[in-house]
């Protein structure tokens, strides 16, 4: 076997032999995080029409769009508001959280002295026509950590306050994180 690599540079095979195992890595992974596979969307127990296009299950640009959307609504009826444009900034993605059964098995030597614990999770299943489903306890959405509003009344400080303090109790944002701009032409 020794006279197979006797042409070769040792350094040079390890060095692609690294090269390579990084690439399977990094296709692995890119494989894993950006496939079109069923496990991207976890399944639900609920039914699909009873679910609003609003829930972080549906896409965050969506979710994103509609939750700007109401808050527009709510704002433009803020006395001299005028025409109010939001964009808000959010932070992590939808998440879910499923149940599970918890088992534990203690076992102790003759003497008393030693003891071991086993725990097993297993995740809650719930039968769904043919199949089972993991059964669904939380649904998270993203979080709101910051909101920029455009309004044609912002120019009016009065305004702009109160924009400011409607949008801090709509998103439940300190004071820091909401920014009202005046629309304008430009400078």
């Amino acid at each position: 076997m020794k006279g197979i690599f006797d042409g070769l540079d040792m350094r040079r095979l390890r060095t692609w032999l690294v090269l390579g195992i990084a690439a399977a890595a990094v296709l692995l992974i890119v494989t894993t995080f950006f496939s079109a596979a069923p496990a991207a969307t976890p399944p639900t127990t609920a039914p699909a029409a009873a679910r609003s296009s609003s829930l972080p299950g549906q896409d965050i640009i969506g979710y994103q769009r509609t939750l700007a959307a109401s808050l527009e609504n709510a704002l433009a009826a803020v006395a001299g508001a005028g025409r109010v444009q939001v964009t808000l900034s959010l932070k992590g993605g939808p998440g879910w959280i499923y149940a599970f059964n918890q088992t534990s098995r203690r076992q102790t030597s003759g003497s008393g002295a030693s003891q071991s614990v086993d725990v097993t999770d297993q995740m809650t299943l719930a039968t769904a026509g043919s199949g089972q489903t993991p059964v669904l306890t939380q649904e998270t959405a993203p979080k709101v950590v910051g909101a920029l509003i455009v309004a044609s009344g912002a120019k009016d400080p009065v305004v702009r306050q109160e924009l400011s303090q409607a949008a801090q109790a709509l998103l439940g944002l300190p004071a820091y994180a909401i920014e009202v701009l005046p629309a304008g032409s430009g400078r």
